[in-house]
C-alpha cells in the first residue's frame, strides 16, 4: 500500500511537470560564470530543482549515516555495560 501511494505521488508530480513545461516555452537569457546562453524556461526551473534535489538528498545520506554511526556505537557501549553489569551481580552473589 505504502508504494502505491508513493507511485501515485511521483506520477501526479511528473504530470504537473510536464504541463508547467509545456505552459512556459519562452527563451530567457542564462549568464553563468563562464559564458551567456539562452534556454527554456521550463529547462532552467526544472534543472534548478534537480540540483536542489540531489544537493538536499546527499546532505540527508550524510546525516543518516552519522546517526546510524551514533546508534552503532550506543548500541555497542550498552551492550559492554550489560554484560559487565551481569559480571557485577554474580560476584555480589557469589560473595
Amino acid at each position: 500500500m505504502k508504494s502505491f501511494i508513493f507511485f501515485i505521488i511521483i506520477a501526479c508530480t511528473l504530470a504537473l511537470a510536464a504541463a508547467f513545461a509545456a505552459s512556459n516555452d519562452q527563451l530567457v537569457d542564462f549568464n553563468y560564470l563562464v559564458a551567456l546562453d539562452a534556454f527554456k524556461l521550463s529547462s532552467l526551473l526544472i534543472g534548478a530543482f534537480v540540483a536542489g534535489l540531489v544537493i538536499a538528498g546527499t546532505c540527508m545520506a550524510l546525516l543518516m549515516m552519522k546517526l546510524k554511526l551514533s546508534i552503532s556505537k550506543l548500541k555497542r557501549k550498552s551492550k559492554r555495560q550489560e554484560t559487565e553489569l551481569e559480571k557485577l551481580r554474580i560476584t555480589d552473589i557469589k560473595g
